[in-house]
């Protein structure tokens, strides 16, 4: 072992390889971690919800449903135009979510929905004059039904209720990966400084890991932007294209970030191997 180390040109294959090794591993790390932080996190999707146009969106989709089943029960646009308040929906929306994320049956709560209809159904009899013995509370019931389940359908995330397993079994091993990941960089970092004689040499391997890293992270989201496929995903609903919108250029713009840490940690290394090269030159 003790020959093999005195050959230059195996020593530096050996710190070659692991140095590739670290690349890979410190991508695999760094992208683990963000999706466990962010696509595997319910705060990562309520944040991107209210800061997009989803929940305005949302609101008048289930109005629009909502007008073409009252016109056939003789209610006009205006009694939708106040039904449905954002802040129900947005309510309504959280609390689905957290149920995804919990591993939860997802069954959206509906109850404040239900209230405000017959709540805004006995306001117009009353502004209209209408008798309520004169309505037949079997119509009504079928409405709120009827109107019940376009709310309840709107609210529901499509794909969601079908990638709820494999999320929760997902979320576990992202986060596995991450301990495994950063355990093995820390090791083949440690293995590369102390077996090295020379100290400038083992940072430079350092740098050599941390800038590829960055640059193939980098790469990821760039690659997709000038390809041009995400501008070819279609979703039927405008306020889900406005979520799984927001969702991806959320994600590639968290990629960047970490590109741009991984290539400015390159640059830290590349300051430190200077200073020691000039240390063991001296």
């Amino acid at each position: 072992m003790k020959k093999l180390f005195k050959n230059e040109k195996f020593v530096r294959f050996l710190y070659g390889v692991l140095a590739f090794v670290l690349s890979a591993l410190i991508v695999i790390f760094s992208l683990t971690t963000m999706l466990k932080v962010t696509v595997f996190n319910s705060s990562f999707l309520n944040d991107v919800l209210n800061n997009s146009a989803y929940y305005t969106d949302l609101c008048d989709e289930i109005t629009d449903d909502l007008v073409d089943i009252g016109n056939a029960s003789g209610l006009n646009k205006s009694f939708f135009s106040d039904l449905i308040d954002e802040f129900m929906v947005r309510e309504d929306i959280q609390s689905y979510i957290e149920s995804f994320y919990n591993g939860e049956k997802l069954v959206v709560n509906t109850d404040n929905f239900q209230r405000s209809l017959r709540d805004a159904i006995e306001n117009y009899e009353k502004k209209k004059g209408i008798d309520p013995q004169t309505v037949s509370e079997e119509s009504i019931n079928y409405f709120v039904v009827e109107a019940t389940k376009i709310y309840s359908k709107s609210i529901e995330i499509t794909y969601f209720n079908m990638i709820q397993k494999d999320a929760m079994k997902w979320s576990s091993k992202m986060l596995i990966y991450a301990l495994i990941s950063i355990v093995a960089i820390v090791l083949i970092m440690c293995f590369i400084f102390f077996t090295n004689k020379w100290k400038h040499l083992a940072v430079k391997y350092f740098y050599y890991a941390t800038a590829s890293a960055g640059l193939f992270v980098f790469l990821i989201p760039t690659v997709l932007n000038v390809s041009g496929i995400l501008q070819k995903i279609a979703i039927l609903s405008r306020s889900l294209n406005d979520l799984y919108t927001s969702c991806v250029n959320s994600l590639l713009m968290n990629m960047y970030v970490i590109s741009a840490v991984l290539i400015g940690l390159s640059v830290v290394f590349v300051i430190i191997h200077k200073h020691l090269r000039k240390l063991a030159t001296a």
